[in-house]
């Protein structure tokens, strides 16, 4: 017995796994990138120690971290 609203009964849509977040680490550059979404940056700023870029729409799509160092509690894991 399927599902129903008032409109028909409700499909499930399929949802293809997403590609991001991508995490790219460099210890020895002490850099680190977190690409949250697809685009290409039209601009970015830093705030807080970090580099938030962004698209056209001025919509965050990636987050890079400059001295990664600085960052207490980190906890450095061997690369596998």
């Amino acid at each position: 017995m399927g599902r129903r609203n008032g409109h028909g009964p409700v499909r499930r849509k399929k949802v293809k796994p997403s590609e991001f977040p991508q995490v790219f680490v460099d210890a020895d550059a002490d850099f680190a990138s977190i690409k949250i979404a697809p685009g290409i940056e039209a601009r970015s700023y830093e705030k807080g120690g970090f580099i938030f870029c962004e698209d056209v729409s001025g919509n965050v799509i990636e987050i890079q971290l400059l001295n990664l160092s600085s960052l207490k509690g980190l906890k450095r894991t061997p690369a596998a």
